[in-house]
């Protein structure tokens, strides 16, 4: 067994274990990340963060589900950034690189990361009430009213594995419109299995989907049950462009860990 030193971070209830990993002298299974991310025998998280040297960027992000599947994660991205700055590879603004591709963040005050998604040029209509789009990782949009007591892990479920998301599944999102320029959501996550307290790219996800449904304009304000995130955008008749996603991101501790 080895002595590892990791770092557990949150952001928006989204929490996660953090390594440096630029000299790479680390490997994990599958069965290793589900272990570490385990709220029981592990550490506790939705997922594994590895940073890794990006070449012509400031720093590669690899995102493990805590199944260990590898995905995007954008409020993994923040919590990223903010642990490149705590060890000195950035100070407050980066270009990385993540699953889906390269991004630009900054820091914009104590806690407070901004980072970029790539353009979403398609949102489809899958059923009635459901809705695809894909903003670095799949997620269904459905509306709904009484979110708070709404079954989500059961009807997410539902949908992730349904016959229309088939073989790979996708994110379950449920959004209730608020007043003003405002949408609650919740989550069932693929890889996670459950829901989750917040989700990035899921934000981000209900925000384009409101917009395009609802009519909603930039900034749209989200609440989850982790937080409150931003996402602002410009949109044209062909696309969305400039996304940003905006919200605190936290260092909660510092542990050594045999793995």
């Amino acid at each position: 067994m080895a002595r590892i030193h990791f770092y557990k971070y949150q952001a928006a209830g989204n929490d996660f274990v953090l390594v440096d990993n630029r000299d790479r002298a680390l490997s994990f299974s599958s069965a290793q990340i589900s272990k570490l991310c385990d709220r029981r025998f592990g550490i506790g998280a939705d997922g594994l963060i590895q940073l890794k040297n990006g070449g012509a960027h400031d720093f590669t992000m690899i995102y493990n589900n805590s199944d260990g599947s590898e995905s995007f994660c954008g409020n993994g991205c923040r919590a990223a950034v903010h642990f490149a700055n705590h060890l000195g590879i950035i100070k407050d603004s980066a270009t990385f690189n993540a699953y889906d591709g390269t991004h630009t963040a900054q820091l914009l005050a104590p806690g407070i990361v901004k980072f970029s998604l790539r353009d979403v040029s398609t949102i489809e209509k899958k059923s009635e009430h459901d809705y695809y789009v894909n903003t670095g990782t799949d997620h269904n949009v459905r509306f709904v009213k009484n979110l708070k007591d709404f079954p989500v892990v059961e009807e997410g479920r539902k949908i992730r594995y349904s016959e229309m998301y088939k073989p790979r599944g996708t994110n379950a999102n449920f959004v209730e419109l608020m007043d003003g320029n405002r949408v609650s959501f919740r989550i069932y996550e693929r890889g996670v299995e459950d829901e989750t307290y917040s989700s990035g790219s899921g934000a981000t996800a209900c925000a384009l989907v409101s917009a395009h449904v609802h009519g909603l304009t930039s900034p749209v304000q989200l609440s989850a049950k982790g937080g409150e995130l931003t996402v602002s955008f410009t949109r044209d008749s062909e696309k969305f462009t400039n996304i940003f996603l905006t919200d605190p991101a936290e260092l909660v501790f510092e542990t050594d860990w045999e793995i």
